[in-house]
């Protein structure tokens, strides 16, 4: 198996390219800042869950770097809200885009805690 495979890099990666491409619209000057960020913690989520999976003959390098990838779900659903309170998101975009990250959260979330219950990990 390879991690192209994995469900939540997929949803990541495509979840990814949508920010990028939404992002054009906005204006430069904010591009430097906010649209930066979001395509930055987007863009981590399918990276460090590929990174991950290199390392998943070691459960808890795994799981960290899913963690990591959890992390940056999260904090991709900050930039989110952030840019629709600058009114750069349409309502409809932002409950899209909010609603699917908050489902890939769960769903990684679900996964690192499969890999603890299958590799008796505590963490």
């Amino acid at each position: 198996m390879l991690y192209t495979e994995l469900r939540i890099y997929n949803i990541s990666q495509e979840l990814s390219k949508e920010i990028f491409w939404i992002t054009k619209k906005i204006p430069y000057y904010w591009k430097n800042r906010d649209v930066d960020q979001i395509r930055r913690s987007s863009a981590s989520v399918p990276a460090n869950i590929a990174e991950g999976y290199s390392r998943r003959f070691y459960a808890r390098d795994f799981i960290r770097y899913l963690i990591i990838a959890l992390g940056s779900s999260d904090e991709t659903q900050v930039h989110i809200k952030s840019l629709f309170d600058k009114e750069y998101l349409s309502l409809a975009d932002f409950n899209t885009f909010s609603n699917r990250y908050k489902n890939l959260s769960i769903k990684i979330l679900n996964y690192i805690n499969f890999l603890k219950k299958k590799h008796k990990i505590k963490i």
